[in-house]
Protein backbone atom coordinates (compact mmCIF):
# COMPACT_ATOMS: atom_id res chain seq x y z
CA UNK A 1 0.00 0.00 0.00
CA UNK A 2 1.86 3.46 -1.45
CA UNK A 3 1.45 6.83 0.68
CA UNK A 4 -1.90 8.00 -1.23
CA UNK A 5 -3.48 5.32 -0.04
CA UNK A 6 -2.77 5.44 3.93
CA UNK A 7 -3.58 8.83 3.63
CA UNK A 8 -7.11 8.21 1.98
CA UNK A 9 -8.02 6.21 4.93
CA UNK A 10 -6.30 8.71 7.20
CA UNK A 11 -8.26 11.48 5.80
CA UNK A 12 -11.58 9.45 5.71
CA UNK A 13 -11.32 8.62 9.43
CA UNK A 14 -10.40 12.03 10.44
CA UNK A 15 -13.81 13.12 8.79
CA UNK A 16 -15.64 10.47 10.56
CA UNK A 17 -14.35 11.36 13.81
CA UNK A 18 -14.81 15.09 13.21
CA UNK A 19 -18.82 14.46 12.26
CA UNK A 20 -18.84 12.62 15.34
CA UNK A 21 -17.31 15.21 17.61
CA UNK A 22 -19.42 17.81 15.97
CA UNK A 23 -22.65 16.22 15.12
CA UNK A 24 -24.28 14.47 11.95
CA UNK A 25 -26.59 17.34 11.05
CA UNK A 26 -23.79 18.03 8.62
CA UNK A 27 -23.79 14.79 7.05
CA UNK A 28 -23.77 16.56 3.66
CA UNK A 29 -21.00 19.19 4.12
CA UNK A 30 -18.60 15.74 5.76
CA UNK A 31 -19.72 14.03 2.94
CA UNK A 32 -19.10 16.33 0.42
CA UNK A 33 -15.31 17.20 1.98
CA UNK A 34 -14.54 14.12 2.09
CA UNK A 35 -15.20 13.84 -1.34
CA UNK A 36 -13.21 16.95 -2.54
CA UNK A 37 -10.25 15.27 -0.72
CA UNK A 38 -10.44 12.19 -2.58
CA UNK A 39 -10.94 14.12 -5.70
CA UNK A 40 -8.13 16.19 -4.64
CA UNK A 41 -6.05 13.34 -4.18
CA UNK A 42 -6.53 11.86 -7.35
CA UNK A 43 -6.07 14.76 -9.69
CA UNK A 44 -2.10 14.80 -7.89
CA UNK A 45 -1.59 11.46 -8.77
CA UNK A 46 -3.69 12.51 -12.22
CA UNK A 47 -0.80 15.10 -12.66
CA UNK A 48 1.91 12.72 -12.82
CA UNK A 49 0.74 9.88 -14.68
CA UNK A 50 -0.13 9.93 -18.60
CA UNK A 51 -3.68 10.06 -18.36
CA UNK A 52 -6.35 11.32 -20.45
CA UNK A 53 -9.89 11.32 -20.81
CA UNK A 54 -10.82 7.91 -21.52
CA UNK A 55 -9.44 7.04 -18.08
CA UNK A 56 -12.26 9.55 -16.58
CA UNK A 57 -15.27 8.35 -19.09
CA UNK A 58 -13.51 4.57 -17.40
CA UNK A 59 -14.51 5.80 -14.02
CA UNK A 60 -17.97 7.60 -14.68
CA UNK A 61 -19.12 4.15 -16.40
CA UNK A 62 -17.77 2.28 -13.36
CA UNK A 63 -19.91 4.68 -10.87
CA UNK A 64 -23.21 4.90 -13.38
CA UNK A 65 -22.99 1.10 -13.81
CA UNK A 66 -22.64 0.76 -9.61
CA UNK A 67 -24.71 3.12 -8.79
CA UNK A 68 -27.57 1.70 -11.59
CA UNK A 69 -27.16 -1.78 -10.53
CA UNK A 70 -28.05 -0.58 -6.79
CA UNK A 71 -31.22 1.15 -7.84
CA UNK A 72 -32.51 -1.17 -9.83
CA UNK A 73 -32.01 -4.13 -7.11
CA UNK A 74 -33.23 -1.83 -4.63
CA UNK A 75 -36.48 -4.12 -3.80
CA UNK A 76 -34.34 -6.74 -2.74
CA UNK A 77 -32.21 -6.21 0.59
CA UNK A 78 -28.81 -6.37 0.22
CA UNK A 79 -28.76 -8.31 -2.99
CA UNK A 80 -27.01 -5.37 -5.13
CA UNK A 81 -24.26 -5.53 -7.50
CA UNK A 82 -22.52 -2.71 -6.85
CA UNK A 83 -20.03 -4.37 -4.83
CA UNK A 84 -19.19 -6.86 -7.28
CA UNK A 85 -19.01 -3.76 -10.19
CA UNK A 86 -16.85 -1.83 -8.01
CA UNK A 87 -14.11 -4.14 -7.60
CA UNK A 88 -13.91 -5.27 -10.82
CA UNK A 89 -13.47 -1.36 -11.51
CA UNK A 90 -10.86 -0.67 -8.86
CA UNK A 91 -8.82 -4.17 -9.64
CA UNK A 92 -8.02 -2.62 -13.25
CA UNK A 93 -7.13 0.86 -12.05
CA UNK A 94 -5.49 0.63 -8.80
CA UNK A 95 -6.14 1.86 -5.76
CA UNK A 96 -6.60 5.44 -5.66
CA UNK A 97 -8.70 5.29 -8.32
CA UNK A 98 -11.12 2.74 -6.43
CA UNK A 99 -11.28 4.56 -3.40
CA UNK A 100 -12.50 7.09 -4.94
CA UNK A 101 -15.69 5.18 -7.32
CA UNK A 102 -16.16 3.87 -3.84
CA UNK A 103 -16.66 7.24 -2.45
CA UNK A 104 -18.31 8.55 -5.63
CA UNK A 105 -21.12 5.59 -5.66
CA UNK A 106 -22.01 5.90 -2.10
CA UNK A 107 -22.58 9.40 -2.45
CA UNK A 108 -24.15 9.65 -6.01
CA UNK A 109 -26.61 6.46 -5.45
CA UNK A 110 -27.65 7.46 -1.83
CA UNK A 111 -29.14 10.96 -4.23
CA UNK A 112 -32.35 8.05 -4.56
CA UNK A 113 -32.06 6.09 -1.64
CA UNK A 114 -32.15 9.29 0.75
CA UNK A 115 -28.51 10.51 2.00
CA UNK A 116 -28.34 10.67 6.39
CA UNK A 117 -25.44 10.66 8.83
CA UNK A 118 -24.59 7.36 7.03
CA UNK A 119 -23.81 8.82 4.05
CA UNK A 120 -20.12 9.30 4.80
CA UNK A 121 -19.91 6.71 6.36
CA UNK A 122 -20.78 4.49 3.13
CA UNK A 123 -18.35 6.24 1.92
CA UNK A 124 -15.83 5.35 3.57
CA UNK A 125 -16.58 1.71 3.10
CA UNK A 126 -16.86 1.65 -0.28
CA UNK A 127 -13.95 3.58 -0.93
CA UNK A 128 -11.71 1.02 1.08
CA UNK A 129 -13.13 -1.91 -0.43
CA UNK A 130 -12.29 0.17 -4.02
CA UNK A 131 -8.56 0.73 -2.60
CA UNK A 132 -8.31 -2.88 -1.31
CA UNK A 133 -9.61 -4.37 -4.71
CA UNK A 134 -7.43 -1.76 -6.35
CA UNK A 135 -4.23 -3.63 -4.70
CA UNK A 136 -4.66 -6.33 -7.05
CA UNK A 137 -4.22 -4.24 -10.18
CA UNK A 138 -1.58 -5.45 -12.78
CA UNK A 139 -1.63 -9.13 -10.93
CA UNK A 140 -3.13 -12.34 -12.31
CA UNK A 141 -5.52 -13.01 -9.69
CA UNK A 142 -7.15 -16.68 -9.41
CA UNK A 143 -10.97 -17.21 -8.93
CA UNK A 144 -10.94 -18.55 -6.01
CA UNK A 145 -9.23 -15.31 -4.44
CA UNK A 146 -12.16 -13.21 -6.00
CA UNK A 147 -15.22 -15.27 -4.68
CA UNK A 148 -13.32 -14.92 -1.28
CA UNK A 149 -12.55 -11.05 -1.16
CA UNK A 150 -16.23 -10.77 -2.32
CA UNK A 151 -17.44 -12.55 0.23
CA UNK A 152 -15.54 -11.13 2.69
CA UNK A 153 -16.23 -7.32 1.54
CA UNK A 154 -19.83 -7.73 1.80
CA UNK A 155 -18.95 -8.54 5.94
CA UNK A 156 -16.54 -5.14 5.81
CA UNK A 157 -19.08 -2.88 4.51
CA UNK A 158 -21.07 -4.40 6.81
CA UNK A 159 -19.18 -4.03 10.07
CA UNK A 160 -18.48 -0.57 8.92
CA UNK A 161 -21.63 0.42 8.95
CA UNK A 162 -22.48 -1.46 12.46
CA UNK A 163 -20.00 1.21 13.96
CA UNK A 164 -21.78 3.92 12.28
CA UNK A 165 -24.63 2.67 13.95
CA UNK A 166 -23.28 1.43 17.65
CA UNK A 167 -21.92 5.08 17.84
CA UNK A 168 -24.73 6.78 16.55
CA UNK A 169 -28.07 4.37 18.13
CA UNK A 170 -26.51 2.47 21.04
CA UNK A 171 -26.80 3.23 24.57
CA UNK A 172 -24.90 2.37 26.66
CA UNK A 173 -21.92 0.70 24.05
CA UNK A 174 -21.42 -2.38 26.14
CA UNK A 175 -20.29 -6.07 24.50
CA UNK A 176 -23.50 -7.42 25.07
CA UNK A 177 -25.11 -4.14 23.27
CA UNK A 178 -22.47 -4.37 20.29
CA UNK A 179 -23.02 -8.12 20.08
CA UNK A 180 -26.35 -7.57 19.56
CA UNK A 181 -26.22 -4.72 16.91
CA UNK A 182 -23.52 -6.69 15.12
CA UNK A 183 -25.85 -10.11 15.07
CA UNK A 184 -28.73 -8.13 13.85
CA UNK A 185 -27.34 -6.84 10.41
CA UNK A 186 -25.79 -10.53 9.85
CA UNK A 187 -28.75 -11.97 7.93
CA UNK A 188 -28.34 -8.57 5.47
CA UNK A 189 -24.44 -8.67 5.62
CA UNK A 190 -24.33 -12.89 4.85
CA UNK A 191 -27.04 -12.51 2.06
CA UNK A 192 -24.58 -9.08 0.29
CA UNK A 193 -21.48 -11.46 0.70
CA UNK A 194 -22.87 -14.55 -0.90
CA UNK A 195 -24.62 -12.23 -3.77
CA UNK A 196 -21.23 -10.46 -4.47
CA UNK A 197 -19.09 -13.60 -4.00
CA UNK A 198 -21.08 -15.32 -6.76
CA UNK A 199 -21.16 -12.48 -9.11
CA UNK A 200 -17.10 -12.99 -8.92
CA UNK A 201 -17.05 -16.52 -9.08
CA UNK A 202 -19.45 -16.91 -12.21
CA UNK A 203 -18.70 -13.93 -14.43
CA UNK A 204 -15.57 -12.07 -12.57
CA UNK A 205 -12.98 -13.03 -14.78
CA UNK A 206 -14.82 -12.22 -17.89
CA UNK A 207 -15.41 -8.82 -16.26
CA UNK A 208 -12.01 -8.64 -16.11
CA UNK A 209 -10.26 -9.95 -19.51
CA UNK A 210 -12.86 -6.73 -20.58
CA UNK A 211 -11.78 -4.41 -18.35
CA UNK A 212 -8.10 -4.90 -19.20
CA UNK A 213 -7.84 -5.23 -22.71
CA UNK A 214 -9.94 -1.54 -22.96
CA UNK A 215 -7.39 -0.65 -20.56
CA UNK A 216 -4.41 -1.76 -23.13
CA UNK A 217 -6.47 -0.89 -25.97
CA UNK A 218 -6.48 2.75 -24.51
CA UNK A 219 -2.99 2.93 -22.23
CA UNK A 220 -5.07 3.30 -19.25
CA UNK A 221 -3.86 3.84 -15.54
CA UNK A 222 -0.32 4.10 -16.16
CA UNK A 223 1.95 5.71 -13.37
CA UNK A 224 5.06 7.09 -14.41
CA UNK A 225 7.55 6.10 -12.19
Amino acid sequence: MNKKSILLIAISIVVLILMAVFGSKNYLLFSFILLALTIGIYFVKFEHSSKNSREIVFIAIICALAVGGRVLFAALPSAKPELFILIMGAIVSGPETGFLMGTIIALTSNMYFGQGAWTPWQMFALGVIGLVSGLMSNKQIPRWILTIWGFASGFIMGWIMDIYYIIGFVDPITWKSVGISIAGSFYFDLIHAIFTAVLLLLVGKRWIKIFNNYKKKYNLFITKE
